[in-house]
């Protein structure tokens, strides 16, 4: 019915903050195209229909299996920091539990994941949650094609080296040269290991990048690395394969003979697994070949949406095998926190600036907004820990536009556009005479700002635009903060310098 998709339009457009052609439009499809959470995002309420909720304050979830984009403390801490978001603001308590059937069942999956509602591959829907109640009521699913890290490109946890159980440092700096990635340089057994400082020269600190002949995950080897060759079904494997499987997981076995001693394990994300493509996550392999030219690192060639992609072969032009190269992925805790409040009963939010906005934006500072928690507080109420007296606002606010008391942080022109900045949001609009559309997240666009800025400009002939906060400035191309920002103000050479402000 047309005049159904009409009016479905115009509900969606609205709750965006969009024009209500109804139509699909440009905006609208870009809009759509957007990552996302699963549930819907059109609804009448703030909660699910008739409003369900836990009907006690304790809270049990178990954790029935992982990612290979990350290690399992990092999975256990994401998840916990996401319930912590929660609780903090309610009387409700989480528990993990080991076994058995808990409240709340998380679970990694591809595609059909065998509750009804498949996932569509990387990118578009994230995760989706159910509504809290009995069987299925609270689970919470991730879609396993998506990478996930910590927001901020891949985490890699380093074994063994003198530096063991810590992070890679990228990039890092060894024998005069910049890596951003886990690397065999000045090695002659392949193995990839990174520093965990930025320099290796300086301090020596180093461990091994995850590698299925260093360890594997799950399966029932404890933790053995992978046997090459390995004989499955009378054929024999030289690398991991997802032979066998029907989830797209990448495996080995950890005998010579997996068809007579049965002991596998599931093949850890190497440091430059590839993402989607057909290669199944194998790795980047460099140099390739393609089109006859040779490559020493992801590129764009070839493609028109500018996505990096890489051969997992020496020759792509002979195998025709790759993958997309890891960007900065999703943040798992902020997702997370964002189904278990879907799990607890919230439905989408049209403020922009919400935890439970259904338009995935990553955010360094986060901090869950008053509209988050005035939703969750009207279905459990307020925190135990708070004290007697007025209580106050625990969230940031977003501001009116029309407010009678705003007062924009900063205003420039940028790229042809008017941008009106005010804490953590701006608006936008290229006809001075008509409505700003907004408000959007800074972090939408400038991922690593603090969330209030003092000034902005644009430096046309460069394309680069300034802004500054305190003592520091940032300078971006486009969405791409330049190496070495934020510097302090006092790196402009100048003695002093003060931003005024209007006042409040």
């Amino acid at each position: 019915n047309l005049l159904v998709l009409k009016d479905t339009l115009k509900n969606m457009q609205k709750f965006f903050g969009l024009p209500q052609t109804g139509e699909l439009d440009q905006n609208t499809i870009e809009t759509m195209k957007k990552p996302r959470c699963g549930n819907p995002d059109v609804a009448n309420y703030n909660f699910f229909p008739r409003k369900p909720k836990w009907e006690k304050n304790l809270i049990t979830y178990r954790i029935l299996g992982y990612t290979p984009d990350l290690d399992s403390e990092t999975v256990d801490d994401a998840f916990a920091r996401a319930f912590k978001v929660w609780s903090d603001v309610t009387p409700l308590e989480f528990s993990r539990i080991h076994d058995g059937e808990a409240d709340i069942m998380i679970n990694f999956g591809r595609w059909e994941h065998g509750d009804g509602y498949p996932f569509d591959g990387k990118d578009g829907l994230l995760a989706h949650a159910f509504a809290p109640g009995p069987g299925v009521g609270g689970d919470s699913h991730f879609d396993d094609d998506e990478f996930w890290t910590l927001g901020e490109g891949q985490v890699v946890r380093v074994k063994y080296g003198n530096a063991d159980g810590e992070y890679c440092k990228f990039p890092f700096l060894f024998g005069e040269k910049e890596y951003n990635s886990c690397t065999d340089a000045g090695r002659s057994d392949g193995f990839l290991w990174c520093s965990t400082t930025y320099n290796f020269d300086t301090d020596g600190k180093y461990g091994f990048c995850p590698h299925e002949s260093l360890f594997t995950m799950g399966g029932n080897s404890d933790g053995q690395p992978c046997k090459f060759p390995f004989l499955f079904e009378g054929r024999s494997f030289d690398s991991c394969t997802t032979e066998g499987r029907q989830d797209g997981y990448r495996w080995c076995g950890t005998t010579e003979n997996y068809d007579q001693d049965k002991k596998f394990g599931f093949c850890p994300e190497t440091a430059m697994s590839t993402v989607g493509g057909n290669s199944e996550g194998q790795p980047c392999v460099f140099p390739f070949i393609f089109l006859g030219n040779k490559y020493d690192s992801c590129t764009t060639s070839g493609r028109q949406d500018g996505k990096m992609w890489c051969s997992t072969s020496s020759n792509y032009d002979e195998d025709r095998k790759w993958g997309f190269c890891p960007d900065q992925g999703y943040s798992l805790f902020l997702v997370a926190a964002h189904e278990f409040g879907h799990a607890m009963g919230l439905e989408h939010s049209e403020d922009p600036g919400a935890l439970m906005a259904p338009i995935y934006t990553y955010t360094k500072h986060f901090r869950l907004s008053q509209d988050d928690v005035q939703g969750i507080q009207q279905l459990y109420g307020g925190s135990t820990d708070v004290g007697p007296g007025p209580k106050p606002t625990l969230g940031p606010v977003t501001p009116e536009l029309c407010g009678q008391d705003l007062v924009f942080d900063a205003v420039a022109q940028m790229r042809g556009e008017i941008f009106f900045f005010k804490d953590r949001f701006f608006w936008r609009t290229a006809n001075e005479r008509s409505r700003p559309t907004g408000p959007l997240l800074i972090a939408v666009f400038w991922t690593d700002l603090p969330e209030k800025i003092d000034a902005v400009y644009e430096a046309p002939q460069e394309e680069k635009s300034v802004f500054f906060s305190g003592n520091e400035y940032w300078v971006y191309t486009a969405s791409t903060l330049e190496r070495g920002y934020p510097k302090r103000l006092t790196s402009l050479g100048t003695t002093t310098l003060a931003i005024c402000r209007p006042p409040q």
